[in-house]
């Protein structure tokens, strides 16, 4: 089968089990290899997932999570980009995965830009959740670890016209002002505060926490706790925790948030009923978003050969 000629699905759970591995892995790569990414059979694949976490508990958009302090959040939306993939097999060699752009994402409805009241019925784009993605044509060998980084590297993000995986800012900026004028949005999360105490009918706090530009871009290094195999025309999977909180960590309380809102926002409905950021108007707290995405999110949860 030509893999190139397959047309990029959505990513999700495969229901059906073949007996074959041949069959197993295109039933894969129809879901998630681009259209323009041709696989080699020679090599192997691996599918990154990155289970999303509140002080814990299992991630769910909208519902009510408590923090160690006592605090009440609940979160409409998180969304990153997880880039530049490297693997370090036992020998120590460093292999990196080419065109490994990625936007993980789970959230509620977002209208287009620009989206009136009289047209959200229709010009929306519906809840979506995508925390996994699979990478294909990795090289045979063992490895220990994995680095990537949460953000896009300058050369892209200096150069909106050039394309390479999932990176295309005319479809990022048609939702949501998923791109700045001069950067993408590396990672956002969005809700509602909560401190402990109050009336969340009065006293409620819509935040946006974002991070973008070059300064901003991380890299993130997990080990394996056993070697994970890349091997010809099979699947080995890695299973990340990402920790919303850690995201907070060394930030000033939702109150004193002092990121700036965007004028063009008032075009933007997903954005126009918040008043708390963390963004490029606050740039000490929107490097130690950064700051935290490299030491105090991601985590192993498994990785099987």
């Amino acid at each position: 089968m030509k893999i190139s000629s397959l047309l990029l699905a959505t990513v999700g759970v495969v229901m059906v089990l073949f007996v074959g591995c041949t069959n197993q892995v295109e039933t894969i790569i129809e879901k998630q290899v681009p259209v323009n990414q041709a696989f080699d059979p020679t090599l192997g694949l691996m599918t990154f997932t990155f289970n999303h976490t509140v002080n814990g508990q299992p991630f769910q958009i909208n519902k009510s999570f408590t923090d160690a302090s006592g605090n009440t959040y609940q979160f409409n939306e998180i969304r990153y980009w997880v880039s530049n993939i490297q693997l370090t097999k036992s020998t120590g060699e460093t292999v990196k995965l080419p065109d490994t752009y990625y936007l993980v994402e789970n959230r509620d409805t977002l209208y287009y830009y620009g989206t009136t009241s009289a047209a959200t019925a229709t010009a929306k784009s519906a809840p979506k959740i995508r925390e996994n993605f699979t990478v294909v044509n990795v090289p045979l060998g063992d490895y220990t670890k994995v680095k990537y980084a949460i953000g896009v590297d300058p050369t892209y993000n200096n150069n909106f016209a050039l394309k390479a995986g999932e990176l295309d800012v005319n479809q990022m900026a048609q939702v949501a002002s998923w791109a700045w004028q001069t950067s993408y949005i590396f990672l956002r999360t969005k809700g509602t505060f909560v401190a402990k105490g109050a009336d969340p009918l009065s006293a409620a706090q819509r935040f946006v926490v974002e991070t973008g530009g070059n300064d901003q871009y991380r890299e993130v290094e997990v080990a394996f706790n056993t070697p994970v195999s890349s091997k010809a025309n099979t699947i080995s999977a890695v299973n990340l925790t990402s920790e919303l909180m850690g995201l907070f960590k060394n930030l000033p309380a939702v109150a004193d948030f002092k990121g700036t809102k965007p004028s063009g926002w008032a075009a933007d409905p997903n954005l126009t009923r918040y008043d708390k950021f963390v963004n490029a108007g606050s740039l000490t707290d929107m490097k130690q978003v950064a700051d935290n995405t490299r030491s105090a999110v991601f985590s192993l949860s498994t990785a099987t050969k």
